[in-house]
Formats: C-alpha cells, structure tokens, sequence
C-alpha cells in the first residue's frame, strides 16, 4: 500500500525538524508517553552503544548511568508539563567502553498521545560543567552550597547580557521540612530531598545550575520560560505522598529576572547580599516576603552600596577610641580604633555596618578608610609631641584580597616614623582560608615595624591552628571566654593555660570585656598581660599619649 500525499508531507516535516536538530546535535531519538524510543538516528551508536534498531522499544532510561536515571526522569516530566527541558548533562553507558557524557535538550507535542523529542551532544562539542571543589557542593543533596550558587547567578547576568538571552533566579523556602524528616524515617526523608534536588537540577540551566543555600533554602537559576508554578507543585506532591500525615511542605517561591542594572562589580555584590540575606534568615526574613521580587532588593542594595561608597569617600564617619591597659600598672598601652556612623536609624550600627560591607564586598575599602584616618589621627599627635598608639581593625577577608594589600602598602609608604605607633588587629580569623599566605602578609607588616594583634582567640582547634600558623604580637582573648571563666569550674584553668601558651610563644596577652575589679584582677593572676572594657574606658574621641622625649 503505497503512501498519500498526507504521509509524505508528515515524513517531510519530521525530516526538516531532525534537520533542524541536527544543526546543534550529534543524535536525535523520539520517545512515546511512557519514554520508550520510537525513533532514533544520527550517531546513536557512538553515543550509546547500540544502533538505530536495537534502540527502538527501549525504554531511555535504559541507557543513563544509573545515577543520572532521577535527573532524566524529572527533564522528561517537566518537558509534559512546560513543552521542554534542557540543557541537562548525562551520562549514556556504553557497555564496555567509557560512559559518553552527553548534553541533552528536549522537546514534547502532544502528538500521537505524547511525543518527547531529545537532541544528544558530545559534550566535546558544548562547553563542560567545570569540576567543583568539595566546598562548592552541599554534600546531602549533590546541589551547589550557596557561595557556588551565588557565582552561576552572576555568570548568568553576564552571560544574559553579551547574548541577549534571559534567565531568572527562583528562591524556594521549603517550610516545615524539618518537621517532615521527624514524620518519617531516613530513608525516606533522604528519598524525598534527592527527589526535590534532581527536579531543581533538572530544570535548571544546563542541569547544573541549582543550589542548596541552607537546609530549607533551595534556588535555581533557569530559562526565562520555565513554569515555576509546576515545579512548585511536583515538589509539593511529593513531599505529601511521603509524608505519614499527608501534611507535605509548605513551598514558598519568588522567581525574579537577572537583569544587568548596574555595574558587573555591583551586581555581583547586590546578588551576594541578596543571597546572603535570604540563605542567613530565621523567620524574619522568608521568601513569602519578597513579595516586590527580587529587584526591590537590588534597588534597595544599590542605594545602599552608593551610600556606604560615598561615607568612604567623604570620611561622613567618626572614630571612636578605646584603650587597652596593662594590667599590672594600669597605664594605657594602645588604643582600638572603632568606627561610630554619623547616620542613625536601625541599620546604623557599627556592628551592621560591618557586616554589611563584608557582605557586599566592601569590607577592604572600609578597611583602607579606618587606616586612613588613624594615620591622621597618630600624625596629628605627633605634631603636638605626642606618640598615641592606636590598633586598627583588619578583616581577614580584607587579607586575602591582593588588591586590599597593594592599596595598604601604598597608604604605609606614607607612615613615615610612625610606623612603631600604627597596629594592627586582624578579625574574623575563622575566615581566613589561606594561612600561609595571610602569615606572609603579617609577616611583611611586623618587618615594617607594626604590631599586629589577632582579635577574637578562643577554645577549639581552629583557634590554635591559628596561634601556631599566623606570627603576630599580641592575642586578643574573645570576651566570652573572660566572662565564662569566673563562672565555670574550668574556666580559670582553661584561660591561665592559654595565656601560659601564648607567654611560651613569646606572645602577649588581651583580655575583654573588663568590667569590673574582679575581672581584672582574676586575668592578672591568671598571667593575662592586658585588659580593655569599661572598667578603663568606653569609646570614645579623646586619647592622649606619652610626649616625645619624655
């Protein structure tokens, strides 16, 4: 029976779109409703072991590696339910011979009851997903930790903008998942979150760009055209299919555009503050919030990144000094330098001011302006015969910026013979990564003549890690230890151990939080050289200094 007109036309159109799909693949392969191969051609072979024949009645999920099968099994879904899937990276067994892994884009037509249609790529021919360091990736769920994640959605800005392509960014808060894993054993609630994982992966883009921020904090980045609304509710149902009760999840979504509407520099920081902000939130700060989306954000950051750069730039801040008093005599020693913002308001402290600057990447600018000031202030002094030491906080993020360190050495190239009355204290030790090279960095600023302080010492491994790796002069011991050590029954031990410790290493020794008598008596006697708290002094402008020859 030969073929009409109708048939050969249909024959056409199917040739044309392989045509088409072969533009950009290497095989192309049709699957009925239930994903058994109908269709295959092109190099089908190469890719999966097996020809155009022996392909056809398999089912597809044959032929992934086994743990590609999950991520397969959602692009295909979310292709039923939004027309297409992809890019998703996979790897095709190839019996005996090394996996291929191939790119995968997919397409479905409600066609002859349902037709999936998928185009293969040799990933030699389509730029890899690069390797990720452990860190990078939250061991539990396989997805990106959210410093990882953070950088997609910045590549993804970029990458929108050269190409004219768009792509959004969708936050879940997955509320009540803690609850879900006490409802259930922990093969399922681990089930549960490999499944939510694989379908965020899958309908991301290129099948790697999804993200875990914090245990019930999820995101994606993804095809300006995906049905989030869908996505919404698969990982609703199947949470509620393993649930005991029925109860589920609540799954709370906000998807917003990455759009380019700064500099690459700023956009870069808004995004991470944004991140930082909804990944860091206990309750005040859920995504059913966001309800003006994530450029409100942006705006909000942008303006607050303007007005933190233009303080810098106008010194529109104040320093306040607070002494640091040897315990034996009670004559000051040095002085901390700390900032007070002009500007009041709820987010006006200094501790927030802090933080947000680390947050955007600003923490080294705040740090060269601090310098700024005190260089300022310790001159002044000296004009009048007064030598003031004063201690200047550093950031250990500030630290491992190389361009932080050129610009610090170029404002201590203007130090002159006041380089014995400028110190250092380096804070946020627990984020310092790379010992070595912060020790180097001290190392060069002890050799110039500046003492430098590490803040923040206390009880664990990490702290002497520290101790031992990072040469410095004095050791600021965490106030909480001080306050504790009066009241637990080791605590005088533990404190005289460490300020023992620290005396063998040639290091001296700063207490906190020296608020009364007791307290400075009690470091006294446990061999702690120095004290800094109310007792001596709050905060304040004033600070006077031993005369110059005196």
């Amino acid at each position: 029976m030969g073929e009409g007109p109708g048939a050969v036309d249909l024959k056409y159109e199917r040739d044309r779109f392989v045509a088409f799909a072969f533009a950009m693949a290497d095989a192309f392969v049709e699957l009925d409703r239930e994903y058994v191969i109908r269709y295959a051609t092109g190099a089908v072979q190469w890719l999966t072991g097996a020809t155009a024949e022996q392909l056809s009645g398999r089912a597809v999920g044959d032929l992934v590696d086994a743990k590609d099968k999950m991520l397969l099994k959602a692009a295909l879904e979310a292709a039923q339910r939004q027309g297409r899937f992809g890019p998703v990276a996979l790897s095709f067994v190839r019996g005996t011979k090394k996996a291929a892994r191939v790119t995968a884009f997919g397409t479905y037509l409600p066609m002859r009851g349902g037709r999936t249609f998928i185009a293969l790529s040799a990933q030699r021919m389509v730029p890899a997903t690069p390797q990720r360091a452990a860190g990078d990736v939250d061991q539990q769920t396989g997805l990106l930790a959210k410093q990882a994640f953070t950088e997609i959605a910045q590549q993804a800005i970029k990458a929108g903008e050269e190409s004219g392509r768009k792509y959004n960014m969708t936050l879940l808060d997955l509320d009540g998942i803690d609850a879900l894993k006490k409802r259930t054993d922990s093969a399922t609630a681990d089930r549960v979150l490999g499944d939510i994982a694989t379908y965020l992966q899958a309908n991301s883009v290129n099948g790697a760009s999804a993200g875990r921020m914090a245990d019930d904090k999820f995101g994606l980045v993804h095809e300006a055209d995906l049905d989030v609304t869908a996505l919404k509710q698969t990982i609703s149902d199947t949470a509620k299919q393993a649930d005991p009760t029925g109860a589920g999840l609540e799954v709370g979504t906000n998807t917003v555009a990455l759009e380019a509407t700064m500099s690459e520099a700023d956009n870069a920081k808004a995004l991470l503050y944004t991140i930082n902000k909804f990944s860091d939130s206990h309750g005040d700060f859920t995504i059913t919030q966001l309800t003006d989306g994530y450029k409100l954000m942006l705006d909000e950051t942008r303006t607050k990144i303007a007005s933190f750069k233009k303080m810098l730039a106008t010194s529109a801040f104040d320093v306040v000094f607070q002494p640091i008093v040897a315990l034996s005599d009670r004559k000051v020693h040095h002085y901390e330098a700390l900032v007070r913002p002009r500007e009041s308001g709820p987010d006006a402290s200094p501790f927030k001011l802090i933080t947000f600057a680390e947050e955007v990447g600003l923490i080294g600018d705040f740090d060269l302006a601090m310098t700024r000031k005190v260089i300022a202030r310790i001159k002044a002094a000296r004009e009048r015969g007064d030598a003031i030491s004063i201690a200047v906080n550093l950031s250990g993020r500030s630290l491992e910026s190389p361009a932080f360190i050129d610009e610090l050495h170029k404002e201590l190239k203007r130090c002159g013979d006041i380089r014995n009355e400028l110190m250092f204290e380096v804070t946020e030790s627990s984020k310092i990564t790379d010992l070595e090279a912060t020790n180097k960095i001290l190392h060069g600023l002890r050799e110039l003549g500046h003492h430098v302080c590490l803040d923040d010492f206390g009880a664990g491994a990490a702290a002497f890690q520290y101790l031992r790796a990072l040469e410095v002069d004095f050791v600021k011991i965490d106030g909480l230890y001080v306050r504790e050590a009066l009241t637990k029954p080791n605590g005088k031990v533990f404190l005289k151990s460490m300020a023992g410790l620290c005396a063998d290493l040639g290091i001296e020794t700063v207490g906190e939080f020296v608020e009364t008598e007791e307290v400075a008596k009690f470091l006294q006697q446990v061999g702690v050289n120095y004290g800094q708290g109310y007792l001596f002094g709050k905060p304040g402008m004033g600070v006077s200094g031993k005369k110059i020859g005196s």
